[in-house]
């Protein structure tokens, strides 16, 4: 038989009313109950197996209690080998901050074509909030339109920095690329390139300008900068990037994203120079990536957990009317050092624990 909040209420010695408070989180009468009580509610409700009707209580008091979340899909298994540790962590910051908060996850795909589907899916399901990955320009423009009806949304690591402005959360990439470019110049790196893809994505270009930024500050001069198309494949983009490499001979390499970094460790490696004595090379979150010679890739990441729980936070406090924003929230970029950077880079500090 399932334990009711009658049950909780006797155990811990306190009213039913008081223990819907608690475990619902309710706002402002929260605030009124002793910090003593609530541990007392809730410790009572873990030992008895208490388990929340998410349903019945939204039919009960009128109020939502789901948050909806749109995640990126992994194509395949190879991509869920790479992804799956990021998407995760991001899952997992937005569920345990909605989980202390009373609330509980609906999930949803970000895939196309059906991206728009799903958001509208989960909008008939009666979401309180709607946390979305990266979502399409088209998703961007639906997902204004609920926010004008009163739905609020917040865009995690947005692909145009003006999408759903300003209830956004991005790494600060400008601040990411003068890191990246900081890293060389402190292991002695002389001559430094980027390379990224020629797409649409704001992160990217202010990856490379913070990175551009910081090389003119410290040799006077623009890096060597490797603009690639993204229509090319992997493989045409090592033979590509092989070309490049043979010609400007560069010391270290800063790819933009991900799999560019990986792409650039196969094409070190088929000209015969060691990474990271030739060629130094850092990515962006690629710490679950391997190099061509299986080595951990060096990355400039952040923390995706609290992302998760940033965004989490902020669309409770905006359904509660708590909270609004005037620009979006960023993150500080991290060096996850690993086997393409001199081992000299590496930090007491560093979270080298996020490499598998």
């Amino acid at each position: 038989m399932a334990v009711t909040i009658r049950a909780v209420a006797g155990a811990a010695g306190v009213s039913v009313t008081t223990v819907s408070f608690v475990l619902n989180n309710s706002h402002p009468h929260i605030d009124a109950i002793p910090r003593e009580t609530r541990e007392r509610v809730k410790a009572a409700a873990a030992a008895l197996g208490y388990r929340r009707n998410a349903a019945a209580a939204t039919l009960r008091t009128g109020r939502s209690l789901w948050i909806g979340t749109m995640m990126r899909p992994t194509k395949d298994e190879s991509d869920a080998w790479l992804w799956a540790p990021y998407e995760l962590s991001l899952l997992s910051g937005i569920q345990k901050t909605v989980s202390d908060n009373g609330y509980f996850v609906v999930l949803g795909s970000s895939d196309q074509p059906d991206e728009m589907g799903c958001i509208r899916t989960l909008v008939s399901s009666g979401i309180a909030g709607l946390a979305l990955r990266s979502p399409s320009a088209g998703a961007v423009e639906l997902v204004k339109e609920l926010v004008g009806e009163g739905i609020p949304a917040i865009v995690v690591f947005p692909i145009n920095k003006s999408d759903l402005y300003p209830y956004s959360i991005d790494v600060d990439n400008l601040k990411a690329g003068r890191l990246a470019a900081d890293l060389f110049v402190r292991d002695g790196r002389k001559a430094l390139m980027c390379i990224w893809d020629e797409d649409n994505i704001s992160g990217h270009f202010d990856r490379i300008k913070g990175f551009t930024e910081a090389v003119v500050t410290s040799f006077g001069c623009d890096p060597v900068i490797c603009a690639l198309s993204p229509e090319m494949d992997g493989p045409a983009k090592v033979e590509a990037l092989r070309d490049f490499i043979k010609i400007n001979k560069p010391d270290a390499i800063m790819a933009a994203d991900a799999s560019n970094a990986a792409c650039a460790s196969i094409a070190v490696s088929d000209l015969s120079l060691n990474c990271p004595d030739d060629v130094s090379i850092i990515g962006f979150d690629c710490y679950s990536f391997r190099s061509a010679r299986g080595q951990r890739l060096s990355a400039i990441g952040t923390s995706w957990w609290e992302a998760g729980r940033l965004a989490a936070s902020a669309l409770i406090k905006m359904i509660a009317g708590r909270e609004e924003w005037k620009e979006p929230k960023t993150l500080d970029p991290l060096f996850i050092p690993g086997d393409s950077t001199s081992a000299s880079l590496a930090g007491d500090n560093d979270p080298a624990w996020l490499l598998p």
